[in-house]
């Protein structure tokens, strides 16, 4: 498991990330020939919390090649995780964050056992409290197309007050400002920043149609 202290300082270091821009760049299919690019014009709209889904081409050489080149900049995290053993191989390849689309015990306990944290995906009150009891870190509410923000307001009622939700799938940027009133703290952001193929130039300007309706608040 991972120690207490190291475990409070990547949960802060996550929040803090979530703080300064609420997104997760999810890089479904990315290869590693271009993912420092990519990378690179993420954070210059000022996101640092970068997903590779373990399902894209060659993961684990992508999520090594972040760690060594731009790790410093980025939270490397693991997507689309099913299993413990992708979950410790994601781990070993550098990333701070392991994000499933479902819940599954093993894969939290191998997270925590990885020094990685664990946000599940849910979508019942029933799955919450399991992945909250299990370990979890953060809750990725998925598919949040499906989803509402009464249904997060109502699951706030029930949970620990400092959970972190994170919605994901389907998410445009004007429904952004009515999930965070609803109790959001991040956003995974997929198809709508990122398909294979799409250019850093094409990353960059579409990851600013997210940060600048946050920063038309902040103005």
């Amino acid at each position: 498991m991972m120690g207490e202290g190291m475990a409070e300082k990547l949960q802060s270091d996550f929040r803090q990330k979530l703080e300064s821009a609420p997104f997760i760049a999810i890089l479904r299919g990315v290869r590693h020939g271009e993912v420092v690019e990519i990378a690179e014009a993420l954070v210059s709209t000022g996101i640092s919390i970068i997903e590779i889904t373990v399902d894209s081409p060659d993961p684990y050489i992508t999520m090594e090649t972040l760690a060594l080149r731009i790790s410093e900049q980025v939270m490397i995290c693991a997507g689309n995780v099913l299993t413990a053993e992708q979950a410790i191989d994601a781990a070993n390849a550098g990333s701070r964050v392991i994000f499933s689309p479902n819940f599954n015990a093993s894969v939290i306990e191998a997270s925590k056992n990885k020094k990685a944290l664990s946000a599940p995906g849910i979508f019942t009150v029933t799955e919450a409290v399991a992945a909250i009891d299990a370990g979890a870190d953060a809750l990725r509410i998925f598919p949040a197309d499906n989803f509402s923000t009464n249904g997060l307001h109502a699951l706030r009622t029930v949970l620990p007050e400092d959970t972190i939700y994170l919605p994901t799938g389907g998410l445009t940027a004007h429904k952004v400002k009515s999930w965070m009133a609803a109790g959001a703290v991040g956003f995974g952001l997929g198809t709508s920043i990122y398909t294979p193929g799409t250019t850093a130039d094409e990353v960059l300007d579409r990851a600013k149609v997210f940060t600048q309706i946050l920063a038309r608040d902040d103005a």
